[in-house]
């Protein structure tokens, strides 16, 4: 079950347009998937350029956006149609275990914290509104111990490159 999860197609993503070439990618592969997924990473470390992860693990978290507060929600700059819209596509969206496998550009981040630990990241699966141009997704930086945080990313496209605006949402 695990490996036809992790084997979604890009089919969730929205419909090929006409004149499109057919989609054969995974969805953890998926151009649009890790577009955003490097535009979360880059707004999380605050890096001038596009910048990448060094070592990407499979979240142990799912994006559970229907059990948000309505001041975390209204704290995310979304419209309320907006926010519904992913709330919808959410359970489509909910890959257990995520791990991308992407092909990353730009400049390679830390592999260490500010105090010198190792740490990792993880992406939670992004959920994409139906117009294909606007998604949400969790980057959590995790140190080998137990210390982690997590950020949640709003990522749009409202031109030719994703970008992203991102908030705390967890510290353990």
């Amino acid at each position: 079950m695990l490996l036809i999860m992790a084997a979604l197609t890009v089919e969730l993503l929205g419909p090929v347009t006409a004149g499109s070439p057919p989609v054969t990618t995974t969805f953890a592969s998926a151009a649009r998937t890790c577009d955003v997924l490097q535009a979360a990473y880059t707004a999380t470390t605050n890096s001038r350029s596009t910048a990448y992860p060094p070592d990407v693990q499979a979240a142990s978290r799912i994006l559970s956006v229907q059990s948000w507060t309505p001041d975390f929600k209204a704290s995310l700059s979304l419209s309320s149609q907006e926010f519904e819209d992913m709330a919808g596509n959410a359970t489509a969206y909910a890959v257990p275990n995520f791990k991308p496998a992407c092909e990353w550009k730009g400049t390679r981040g830390a592999a260490t914290n500010e105090e010198g630990h190792a740490r990792y990241v993880t992406f939670t699966a992004p959920i994409f509104a139906k117009t294909g141009r606007l998604a949400l997704v969790e980057v959590s930086f995790r140190e080998q111990d137990s210390f982690g945080y997590g950020l949640i990313c709003v990522v749009q496209r409202p031109q030719a490159t994703w970008s992203a605006t991102c908030m705390r949402s967890w510290i353990t």
